[in-house]
């Protein structure tokens, strides 16, 4: 009997190391499609850029391109199959300090942009997104919770949530 997720709008992954969370990170970066956006809601050390690093890899950024955190240069770019923006708001206070920065062409463009510390973007961040929510649950264990926010993304996630459970199954990252 096959379990009907066409109306579902968030699915929790539990991750037991960082390497399912590098995992989910690379199916996701398969699944993400033009002008998506993620935002990664989490404490400090919750696994955002990490999960970052398997986004990209999942985009088809090479093994050979180091996927850090942006937090001193706010926005990192990456080539793949999609263009990922990696943006890090921890050092921000508010959207009026990234005005001299390309942002906006970061959200808004044809690649994909992925915000750590998104509340800072306040009501400027984009309604139609994904926001993965990670909290820790041990010293490598980590819930994330995915949500579809807007139309676009709503429509997208009984795909997600199909690829994303095989990944828990497949890889035995579940509990």
């Amino acid at each position: 009997m096959k379990l009907d997720i066409s109306g579902m709008n968030e699915f929790i992954f539990n991750s037991q190391s960082e390497q399912c969370s590098l995992l989910l990170g690379h199916a996701i970066g398969e699944l993400i499609e033009a002008g998506d956006i993620l935002a990664l809601w989490g404490e400090l050390g919750s696994g955002k850029t990490l999960l970052t690093q398997g986004i990209a890899r999942g985009l088809g950024v090479g093994p050979e391109v180091r996927v850090t955190s942006p937090t001193f240069t706010i926005i990192n770019e990456y080539s793949g199959r999609l263009h990922l923006f990696h943006l890090d708001l921890y050092r921000i206070s508010g959207p009026d300090e990234l005005e001299t920065l390309p942002w906006q062409e970061s959200l808004f463009g044809n690649g994909v942009a992925v915000i750590e510390w998104p509340e800072r973007l306040g009501r400027l961040l984009p309604a139609d997104r994904w926001d993965i929510k990670l909290s820790i649950c041990g010293e490598e264990n980590r819930e994330m919770l995915i949500c579809a926010h807007g139309r676009k993304t709503r429509a997208r996630m009984a795909k997600w949530v199909e690829m994303l459970k095989a990944v828990q199954l497949e890889t035995q990252c579940w509990q």
